[in-house]
């Protein structure tokens, strides 16, 4: 109960992190869909929602759902696969479960059910449903322990090959529970009440695995919008001054600003415009600049009595300079957030430079 718990917290936040990347490209929301329809399958299958909805057959079909967009994922990757023949077999597969649902007058998921006589109808849904299942999760597993070798972050190399281990694992789980079903028509003793425990114990940890491997360039992407929205928070007041002085040099309408707010644009290119917006501004206030120490403090104060002759109208005959920060953009966001800070301070007094920089 506690692993289940804990896979469908992941299998939902997985889902609920993922749904800026809807976005994208159809790969992501390939992964997504995938994702969220084991999550629908996880969830029905739930002993407290299971025991109110008693279909057995929906998770099977959520999960079958779910392997065909992971198979989207799969040929959008590696460029192979035509999406009507994936398709075309999702629906037979579908059709296939149905209708040998029917004719065995529904199928039993529990150990005590499977121990008993099953119909070769039975037999041949549960064939169906693991040979369609195992086999994407197969394919799956050897994708992503091949390309984790290209990934060049240890971390994201490191979260492949979790999910490959995952993906294996539940693709193992599969193939032994059809096997079983399958040997136990033929004869063999199966003791599926020994059995079943342990083997959804393993599809559960391989799924954790599998979201757990998933998530991990997710984390990194997550961590790495944290820092851009940190610093476009910084940024604000001296952006916010530039805006007011220059309207112009606004990249967006505030419709656009209001979309982007809801993360539909990725926010490092917000990050981006908002340096540019910034640095406009500023060489449109350049002719009021009057040269200033080298400290961020010294140019946030510049900036400020600059506004005050801009507002004036007195620009200097000989203006100053602004800081040269480079050359990379990492340079110019930790340099303008100083600047930003020191102007959002209590007025500083300005460092006098006895040259222009």
């Amino acid at each position: 109960m506690i692993l289940d718990v804990a896979l469908l917290a992941l299998l939902w936040g997985a889902t609920i992190i993922r749904v800026p990347t809807l976005w994208r490209d159809q790969r992501q929301r390939a992964l997504w869909a995938a994702v969220g329809a084991i999550a629908l399958a996880k969830t029905v299958s739930f002993a407290p929602v299971a025991a109110q909805v008693d279909i057995p057959i929906v998770p099977h079909l959520l999960g079958v759902t779910s392997a065909y967009f992971l198979l989207r994922f799969i040929a959008l990757v590696t460029h192979t696969g035509v999406r009507a023949r994936q398709l075309a077999l999702l629906l037979t597969v579908l059709v296939a479960l149905c209708g040998l649902d029917v004719i065995a007058g529904g199928i039993d998921t529990e150990a005590e059910e499977l121990a008993g006589d099953q119909g070769w109808s039975v037999v041949a849904y549960w064939v169906t449903l693991e040979a369609y299942l195992g086999t994407v999760l197969v394919t799956t597993s050897t994708l992503f322990w091949r390309i984790s070798g290209e990934a060049r972050a240890r971390t994201a190399r490191a979260g492949l090959r979790v999910t490959a281990v995952g993906t294996a694992l539940v693709a193992c789980y599969a193939a032994i529970k059809g096997s079983l079903i399958l040997a136990h028509n033929l004869g063999t003793d199966v003791a599926f009440s020994t059995v079943e425990p342990v083997g959804r114990t393993v599809q559960t940890s391989g799924l954790i695995l599998t979201i757990a491997g998933l998530l991990v360039p997710a984390t990194r992407r997550a961590r790495a919008a944290y820092e851009a929205y940190r610093s476009l928070l910084v940024l604000r007041p001296l952006w916010k001054a530039m805006r007011d002085a220059f309207p112009e040099v606004i990249l967006f309408t505030p419709r656009r600003a209001v979309i982007e707010l809801a993360g539909v644009d990725d926010v490092h290119l917000r990050l981006y415009r908002r340096v540019i917006e910034i640095r406009d501004g500023m060489l449109a206030l350049r002719p009021y600049a009057s040269p200033h120490g080298p400290s961020p403090d010294d140019e946030a104060a510049a900036i400020m009595a600059a506004l005050q002759r801009r507002a004036a109208t007195t620009p200097l005959a000989t203006p100053g300079t602004w800081a040269p920060v480079g050359p990379t953009m990492a340079d110019e966001v930790a340099w303008l957030s100083r600047v930003s800070r020191g102007l959002a301070s209590p007025s500083p007094t300005p460092t006098p430079s006895g040259s222009a920089r």
